[in-house]
Order: C-alpha cells, then structure tokens, then sequence
C-alpha cells in the first residue's frame, strides 16, 4: 500500500476543489417571472331584529329594549352606529308617537355572529286612547364596516 505524501494530499485536494467549483460554475442560471392572483369577497347586508320588547309603554313614559344585528359575512365586523327610529301610523295612534335615540355602539361582531344592543324607546305626552294596546314597530339602520 502506497502513502500520500502531503505535499500530494494539498494537491489533490486543490484540484477536487476546482474540479468541484467548476462543476458549480457550469451550473446553467435562470430567473422566474410571472405573476399570482387572488379574489375579493362581497358584503352581504346585516340583518337588525327585535330581541325584546321591554316594559309596556304609556304617555310620557320610557322603556330599553333590544334588538339584533347578525353579520352574515366571513369578516368581522364593527357597528359604528344604530339610528333613531320612529313609529308608522298604527291604528289612528299617530306616526311618530314613540321614537329611539340613535345610539353608536362601536362594537364588534365576529365572522357569522351576532350583537345583541340596548336602545331606549318614548312615547310621547300626547299619545291618544288610539295608542293603547298597540305594538309599535321602529325601522332602524345601522351604519356597519370591516373590522379586520
């Protein structure tokens, strides 16, 4: 068996190293182009409904009730504001005989879930016998965005 002297180790080894870096010269280089795409989703409308009604009303009087915001969108969203609300003409008892405030809750609402807010509702000093017994519907909007 033959020994290397160290003189020819330091030579091989230069010339693996070479033979080596100039198979990784040889290397072809390329570069990529292109490009990628994605989508954007729709809103779709929050629906507001009554949670409850609370105590009955009578001239003059007050009461809190709730009601329900969903958020059918895959996003959350935030509640910037609820309007005043104010009632139709209902059975010879005036328009506008019991209102609500417009209250803004900045709240949020996770992706498919629902807020529950608390509103105050009056009914007015000159509300007439016509007002007794009657259910009074407010139309409300709220004013809904992103939050994510």
């Amino acid at each position: 068996m033959r020994k290397i002297s160290k003189r020819s180790a330091v030579v091989l080894g230069a010339v693996g190293l070479t033979v080596v870096a100039g198979v990784a010269y040889a290397a072809w280089l390329s570069n990529g182009a292109g490009s990628g795409s994605v989508t954007s989703t729709t809103s779709i409308e929050s629906t507001i409904g009554s949670a409850s009604l609370g105590t009955p009303l009578y001239p003059g009087g007050g009461t809190d009730f709730t009601v329900t915001i969903d958020n059918p969108n895959s996003y959350p969203i935030v509640v910037n504001s609820i309007s005043a609300g104010s009632s139709a003409l209902v059975n010879s008892c005036a328009a506008g005989t019991v209102t609500s405030a417009a209250v803004t809750p900045l709240t949020s609402i996770a992706a498919g879930g629902t807020g529950t807010y608390t509103l105050h509702a009056t009914m007015a000093a000159t509300a007439t016998d016509a007002c007794k017994s009657q259910t009074f519907t407010l139309p409300l909007t709220a004013t809904l965005a992103s939050n994510a």
